[in-house]
């Protein structure tokens, strides 16, 4: 297991009190895990945390303590606290799960999202579709899809689904598969179906195409985990 690094981490923001200290110091863990900057099976030490964020180790510890609560660090008997390791049947479960709230999510988001935003991501994929085939997956690749799901989720109307949404594609987010290139253009026409449907107000089409895009995903990464 690796220990962390100790390069500095800016965090944005001026505050006042622990209360959003401990705030500052979860989001800033968050996205080192969302990011890689810390893989499963890494100690994770509080006076490290705090010498790369540059605050106390007090609300650094609240929002340690939260992490686990939510179960994407855990603490070993010997009390060493580590990033918790996303087990295959679990991953699995999660996109079952999504699966069906995220198709609820685009029958419901369909007709709340304006024609030009639509539009504007269509534009997006499209282009990302258009390239090489032997181009590598650009990030960008990552970043559409997530502002797709997120943006279908928000405008769902359903705060409770949002969150649940916004909670289950972090903890799939963590598990590092490395880039797909196989994946790239039927990625991109999952998510033009996606799009496509919403856009001629096919609330039923688009909770389907939302289901077949979850679908592949789970069979393409099951495929990759069985061949490592």
């Amino acid at each position: 297991m690796n220990s962390m690094t100790s390069e500095a981490v800016p965090i944005p923001g001026n505050p006042t009190n622990d209360g959003s200290l401990s705030e500052l110091a979860y989001q800033a863990i968050m996205g080192m895990l969302l990011r890689g900057e810390l893989v499963p099976n890494q100690i994770v030490t509080e006076r490290q945390i705090a010498a790369r964020l540059g605050m106390s180790r007090t609300p650094l510890r609240e929002a340690t303590r939260r992490l686990e609560g939510e179960r994407f660090l855990e603490r070993h008997p010997s009390g060493t606290l580590i990033v918790r390791p996303l087990p295959v049947d679990e991953f699995v479960h999660i996109l079952g799960v999504r699966r069906v709230l995220e198709a609820e999510a685009a029958r419901l988001a369909t007709g709340h999202i304006g024609r030009d935003e639509l539009q504007r991501i269509r534009d997006r994929v499209v282009e990302l579709r258009g390239l090489p085939e032997d181009q590598p997956p650009p990030p960008a690749l990552a970043d559409v899809g997530r502002d797709l799901h997120l943006q279908i989720a928000a405008a769902s109307g359903n705060p409770i689904l949002q969150l649940l949404i916004e909670d289950l594609r972090k903890r799939t987010a963590m598990v590092r598969l490395g880039r797909m290139p196989a994946r790239r253009v039927a990625v991109c026409s999952e998510h033009l179906a996606i799009i496509d449907a919403m856009g001629a107000g096919n609330a039923d089409k688009a909770a389907h195409a939302m289901q077949q895009h979850v679908d592949r995903v789970r069979a393409t990464i099951l495929e990759r985990l069985r061949g490592r």
